[in-house]
């Protein structure tokens, strides 16, 4: 488990610098201004469907109900719920796409209702241009959750390098032409790519594909029935980032794109760690249960949680500390000036207090989900939301664009802890004292390795102190024990 989730974070890091890339490039052409705030938001919107589909909710309940399936009836009749899975997906995107062309400017002035009308228009036309990229997207993200199941993981993480490269490109050499809209041709361009090149790992797993749907299938009802709760929890977490949208186009210029540029840097880690580690846990955490194998599944829980404060915790110490230096080496060139620096830096600090529970709730959702328990993660999930805008009121006023951050930061930590609780509590009680353990050791090495790179000016070397000092605390006990310290 451990080797394949190094994989798919290489693999993942990877995409995410250039994804920083991306950031740098787009804050060097047009700064924190109005005009990115509108792409941000009218690329929101385009993703905003995004995770309700394809690896969010519908790759969540596919994998336990396929493998159900193929436990019962064997894999060719696996393979008909694969089809009719991808059939219906594709007519629901079609159609949620040509809604979202048709009424763009009507979500634009719900979504950002404190943006000043020119803002909202230009928002409105980005809209238009960026709405097929949730076809692709819908497509490929499902597709990838296949492709993790027959425990092909090098592939589907690969999917967002080439998104990110074609707005890379679509930036530096479309962007004097066209401007902001540049950037919009990028992400539907890079949506296609995303699809296209999961396409031949896809057939030759598959081998072959029918254009039916069998509504009659009873797993595919199994699906839906699972599917429902999730669908309501993530779209509370949509809802709720668009809230958070929302309050943000009331600050000032630029305090959308600020927040969003930070919220770039903080899910680095998020992506990298969390994301990559929860989605090769899963497959394996589902074919466990599925064998009621709770020994092996207790196994891989208690490891995913180590490894993740083993990555995330020293990350947590450098975005907090060292947050001015990071988007001064990431961000500050061209356009984006030491005000866009100082804003961007305050909520990077406040997002970071909650990177650990933001993003080992990954992992315990999913957990859940292979228990085909997808109830208690939603309620969960709208509870943290609605204490999330309760501190957006109480918090924005007093602190701005950093209570925004901050709200984020405390609701994701009160909603891992709500999910830890009651999964010991209903299915596996797996054990904290070895947990807590070794958080205290990565606490210690992280603290070390944070005192001997803090007083070093260049930031580049700064880093890699603090990172050579942290590794080299582990080096023996990873050698000694073959990777096995979690």
């Amino acid at each position: 488990m451990f080797k394949s989730g190094i994989l798919v974070m290489m693999i993942t890091m990877i995409s995410r610098l250039l994804g920083l890339v991306r950031a740098t490039i787009i804050a060097y052409y047009f700064g924190a201004s109005k005009t990115t705030d509108a792409y941000f938001s009218a690329f929101k919107i385009s993703n905003f469907f995004r995770q309700l589909l394809g690896e969010g909710a519908l790759g969540n309940s596919f994998i336990p109900i396929y493998n159900e399936k193929i436990e019962s009836l064997g894999e060719e009749k696996g393979k008909e719920l694969i089809y009719s899975i991808l059939n219906l997906l594709f007519v629901f995107s079609t159609v949620i796409t040509l809604l979202m062309m048709l009424f763009s400017k009507e979500i634009i002035d719900f979504v950002s209702a404190g943006f000043e009308p020119d803002t909202k228009s230009l928002a409105s036309v980005l809209l238009k241009i960026m709405a097929a990229y949730f076809i692709f997207i819908s497509l490929s993200g499902m597709i990838c959750a296949i492709l993790n199941n027959f425990k092909q993981f090098a592939v589907p993480a690969s999917t967002s390098i080439f998104f990110n490269l074609a707005i890379i490109v679509s930036s530096l050499f479309f962007s004097k032409r066209f401007g902001i809209k540049a950037l919009a041709f990028g992400v539907l361009i890079g949506g296609l790519f995303q699809f296209l090149v999961v396409l031949p790992s896809f057939f030759k797993t598959i081998r072959g594909y029918s254009f039916k749907i069998n509504f009659k299938d009873p797993y595919l009802i199994k699906i839906f029935i699972l599917i429902c709760p999730m669908l309501v929890g993530i779209v509370a977490r949509q809802v709720n980032a668009l809230v958070d949208q929302i309050f943000a186009s009331f600050l000032e210029e630029g305090g959308v794109s600020a927040l969003e540029n930070a919220t770039r840097l903080y899910l680095l880690p998020v992506g990298v760690f969390g994301v990559s580690l929860s989605n090769v846990i899963f497959p394996s955490l589902s074919k466990s249960v599925a064998k009621n194998d709770l020994i092996s599944a207790e196994t891989s829980i208690v490891k995913g949680i180590n490894i993740l404060i083993f990555l995330v915790v020293p990350s947590i110490f450098v975005l907090t500390f060292y947050a001015s230096n990071i988007i001064r080496l990431t961000l500050s060139y061209g356009k984006f000036d030491e005000k866009a620096v100082f804003v961007t830096t305050g909520a990077l600090i406040f997002y970071s207090i909650g990177l650990y529970f933001y993003t080992a709730i990954h992992l315990m959702t999913k957990a859940f989900y292979s228990m085909k328990d997808s109830k208690n993660p939603v309620i969960f999930s709208v509870a943290s939301i609605i204490i999330n805008i309760i501190l957006n009121f109480v918090l924005m006023s007093p602190m701005k664009y950093r209570g925004l951050a901050l709200a984020t930061a405390i609701a994701s930590a009160f909603n891992f802890f709500l999910l830890v609780i009651v999964f010991r509590k209903k299915y596996i009680k797996f054990k904290l004292n070895n947990i807590f353990i070794f958080f205290f050791k990565v606490l210690i090495s992280s603290t070390i390795a944070l005192l001997a790179s803090y007083f070093i000016k260049n930031t580049i070397i700064k880093l890699s102190v603090f990172s050579i000092v942290y590794a080299v605390f582990w080096a023996k006990s990873l050698i000694r024990n073959k990777m096995e310290v979690f």
